[in-house]
């Protein structure tokens, strides 16, 4: 009996490592195929901010550690990074690239947007690989209803994708704090405001469960755009080959993607480590939110109101249902889902399947949360409406919306949310003051060959842009305007850029 456990342990052993090695074997083999590496994915900036710094840095400090590291990067720019630069285009050309100069501020670093006679504070914090441009509409909003805003830059973003070769999620979570205690000690009795996208989102729920258990204050309002709380489980396992990476002849094996980098706000190159890290992230919040739950403590929980598309390649819109919403029982939160183009000539050709989302609101317990599906009035418009229950099973309300589906856009995407039509960026639709359509990296229109770009036909196919951003804008700037104190009268406001 023994020996048949002892064989059976063996082999067992044997089948678990040599699939391992055939694994990370074949890995570092296809990670050869990749383009060759440029100094923007070798580069090690030394003065990024890290989670052991916390305890020492306050917002201000922060910002000095910040202006360390530009400075740090400007000199390998001139030294280093400009020199092997080779595409015109190059988010590292001197003076930035056609898309950056469009704007006068430097969007990939932290910043703060003060009001004269404030109305409230918020805390804005970006995506994965992303920078703080990705919800500078959102901010601008909020500051016109005189609401301080601050704009935070995650460790490893806005400067070299190498950034993202070492960084942890602790290192994230460690800034994300250190703003949030300068909120909560600088300005007291405002209403504070939380907006996370993605992976900031996701960050936003770690802060926010840490206050509860720690009895700590929380911010009053969370808005969520396409929360990350489900990525690919195999994410976690994505660092498996930096045992040999180190080694010269593997070093791309650190990266999934390694391409040009001319998007001036999000890296296009992305390192295994990103994926890991956020990844660890969500395992940890899925813990978390089961400790929250089995100690009944979810009536804690601050108004959370989520935006997820219905199709998201980037994060599971089933696991935001399952894991936070299943938490969530306030009939102040809402979670609002956009549904694919139901009159769109590709819909047939769409491998989309609501039934399972469908499955997953139509399990959770009797909720007291709202949910809001934007989908078309019928299947015979573009035009869009907006249909609320007030919990999980019970219709309430229809409102048509005065939105409608552009002909040749069958859904949105995690990366179009926080992005207008018209953003200069990455909008669809831009026109300068002529009326001239305006080339962007959200309108490239590029036909030839397939297989001959560098870039991925899909990078090229992907939303960036949102024909119903004004709906999210309106739903935050108004919540917000709601806690606006009677006596207050909304002053000017004063613009501050750090």
């Amino acid at each position: 009996m023994l020996n048949i456990l002892y064989r059976t342990v063996t082999y067992a052993l044997i089948f678990v490592f040599g699939g391992l090695v055939l694994f990370i074997g074949g890995d570092l083999v296809v990670s050869l195929n990749h383009p060759e590496l440029k100094p923007w994915h070798t580069i090690t900036l030394e003065n990024e901010f890290k989670a052991d710094m916390e305890t020492a840095v306050d917002w201000n400090g922060y910002l000095e550690q910040e202006q360390q590291l530009f400075n740090e990067l400007d000199n390998y720019k001139k030294s280093v990074i400009e020199p092997a630069t080779q595409l015109a285009s190059s988010r590292y050309v001197d003076g930035g690239n056609r898309f950056e100069r469009r704007l006068a501020h430097d969007w990939n670093r932290s910043y703060k947007l003060d009001a004269g006679k404030p109305s409230g504070v918020a805390l804005l914090v970006h995506g994965l690989s992303d920078s703080p441009y990705s919800l500078k509409n959102i901010a601008q909003a909020l500051n016109q209803q005189d609401v301080i805003v601050y704009g935070l830059r995650l460790p490893g973003h806005g400067t070299l994708p190498s950034g993202l070769d070492d960084v942890s999620w602790l290192d994230w979570l460690a800034a994300v704090r250190v703003v949030d205690k300068h909120i909560q000690q600088q300005h007291t009795g405002l209403p504070y405001y939380y907006v996370g996208y993605s992976t900031g989102a996701a960050l936003g729920i770690k802060l926010t469960l840490d206050a509860i258990n720690r009895e700590q204050a929380l911010p009053d309002t969370m808005f969520l755009l396409s929360p990350a709380l489900g990525v690919n489980p195999l994410a976690r396992f994505a660092n498996l080959q930096r045992a040999l990476s180190h080694l010269e002849v593997f070093r791309k094996a650190r990266w999934l993607d390694v391409l040009p980098e001319y998007d001036p706000y999000k890296y296009n190159s992305f390192t295994k480590n990103a994926g890991r890290q956020i990844s660890l992230l969500i395992s940890q919040l899925y813990t978390d939110i089961d400790e929250l739950k089995r100690t009944a403590m979810t009536t804690q929980l601050p108004q959370i109101i989520s935006f997820q598309s219905l199709v998201d390649a980037t994060v599971s819109t089933k696991d935001l249902v399952d894991m936070l919403y299943a938490a969530i029982n306030n009939e102040a939160s809402e979670l609002v889902l956009f549904d694919v183009n139901q009159m769109s000539y590709y819909k047939e050709l769409i491998s989309y399947d609501p039934e399972k989302i469908i499955a997953s609101l139509s399990s959770l317990p009797s909720s007291d949360f709202r949910l809001t599906l934007i989908t078309n009035q019928n299947d015979s418009t573009p035009a869009v409406s907006e249909i609320s229950w007030s919990s999980s099973s019970e219709k309430v309300t229809e409102r048509p919306l005065a939105l409608a589906w552009p002909e040749d856009i069958y859904s949105l995407s995690h990366t179009s949310l926080p992005f207008p039509a018209d953003d200069p960026v990455y909008g669809y639709d831009v026109k300068d003051n002529n009326g001239n359509d305006v080339l962007t990296l959200g309108n490239l229109s590029i036909r030839g060959e397939q297989g001959v770009l560098t870039i991925p036909a899909s990078n090229l196919l992907r939303l960036r842009a949102n024909p119903f951003y004004s709906y999210i804008e309106q739903r935050i700037t108004d919540a917000a305007k709601l806690h606006i104190p009677a006596q207050t009268k909304p002053g000017k406001m004063i613009l501050h850029l750090k």
